[in-house]
């Protein structure tokens, strides 16, 4: 995470709920908030996760709140960097791994069954946890330490994770049935069949993207918010998936 920008002056001119503001004040940046302090009142503390969406200018930065209220705030060159900043760091993606079963975990060292008694059987359902998780895992890679939503989104591409899922479930297919089709594509089948929460997550993934890509402004930070829900979503579903599909490499 940046460190906080030197505070500005700025003149603010808005509505916050319900009470209008023409003031002049100092913008600075807590580590979860937006600060307005005043000359002669209490400082406001504008929370990031209430911030709708910011429309950023070279001297001037507009904060969309919550029940449609809005600040428009002027002030140098030095509003431009400042506003980044708080891009920055409303909008880091959190750990998106954190608590779920298998994305850390190897075959090698966490599947204690059966496998992890025969190399070969072992070597086997390390290469298809590979092919699994692989595809998540290098997205998880290229959004880290992004925080424009809209690159994030680029970057965790629905469309193409959902390719990629898909391959590998042929991926995993082909190492167990390398010379018979016809048990490749019914082991396909079975994958895709019980991974179909996955599936229905990558759609939601792609929806929220486009709302990211698409949306107005004014709702950026909250649509990039449902966006970030939906990644979860994915991540969840392909390590509960996992299961069955550690299962169906087992038996063959």
């Amino acid at each position: 995470m940046t460190s906080a920008p030197t505070p500005l002056p700025v003149r603010v001119v808005g509505i916050v709920r319900g009470r209008d503001i023409n003031a002049t004040g100092i913008l600075a940046l807590d580590h979860d908030a937006m600060v307005l302090e005043w000359p002669q009142a209490a400082a406001w503390r504008l929370a990031l996760d209430g911030i709708e969406g910011l429309g950023i200018g070279a001297q001037g930065l507009t904060v969309y709140l919550r029940d449609h209220d809005v600040l428009e705030l002027t002030g140098d060159d030095a509003l431009r960097p400042f506003a980044l900043a708080v891009m920055d760091r409303a909008c880091r993606l959190p750990e998106l791994t954190r608590g779920l079963r298998h994305f850390g975990a190897t075959p090698h060292r966490a599947e204690r069954g059966a496998a992890a008694t025969i190399p070969t059987d072992r070597d086997v359902l390390q290469a298809a946890h590979d092919a699994w998780f692989g595809p998540l895992l290098a997205a998880r890679r290229a959004v880290h330490g992004v925080s424009d939503p809209v690159r994030q989104v680029a970057l965790m591409d629905a469309v193409a994770l959902t390719e990629a899922m898909t391959g590998a479930s042929a991926q995993i297919a082909q190492q167990l049935a390398p010379t018979d089709a016809a048990e490749r594509r019914a082991i396909e089948a079975a994958i895709e069949d019980e991974a179909r929460a996955l599936f229905t997550a990558l759609e939601r993934l792609r929806v929220t993207g486009d709302l990211v890509r698409h949306g107005a402004t004014d709702t950026r930070f909250a649509d990039w918010r449902r966006w970030v829900s939906a990644v979860h979503g994915v991540f969840a579903s392909a390590d509960e998936a996992w299961t069955v599909v550690a299962e169906l490499v087992r038996e063959h």
